[in-house]
């Protein structure tokens, strides 16, 4: 069986290396896999492969609401309109708290909506908890 594997979503390369670094530093046992932006990541999650190997997909997506060019909730609106990504838990990790946007997210099919700590190690444990709630086994 292959590995539970997460995909962020999220144009700070900082915040991918806390998130990526924190997996590794918990044990686990997880793939991650990174895109800037919401096109990019649509691009791999609608290929004609991904719809006709459900396994190629994430197990878990963490997407920030403000992206360039294109919103994540628009591609959490996406995600939530094809019937291989409907049921992909899509967890918004928003840079500051929006109880607008966090309403427009969970009326859009977000499973949660987290706040990222600015301090690094906070950030690095609330990644942990997230992964361990969603992919529980994800852990070694």
């Amino acid at each position: 069986m292959s590995r539970p594997s997460i995909l962020m979503v999220d144009p700070s390369p900082e915040s991918v290396e806390l998130a990526r670094f924190s997996l590794w530093r918990n044990k686990l046992d997880c793939a991650f896999g990174w895109f800037e932006d919401a096109e990019g990541a649509a691009q791999s999650l609608f290929k004609p492969q991904a719809k006709a190997h459900p396994a190629d997909l994430p197990c878990l997506i963490l997407l920030e609401p403000r992206l360039p060019r294109m919103e994540g909730l628009e591609l959490l609106h996406m995600l939530r309109a094809h019937a291989h990504t409907r049921a992909l838990p899509v967890i918004m990790f928003a840079t500051a708290q929006d109880d607008a946007d966090a309403a427009r997210a969970r009326a859009a099919g977000a499973n949660d909506y987290l706040v990222k700590p600015v301090d690094a190690r906070a950030f690095m444990e609330l990644v942990s908890q997230t992964v361990r709630r969603w992919l529980p086994g994800a852990t070694s």
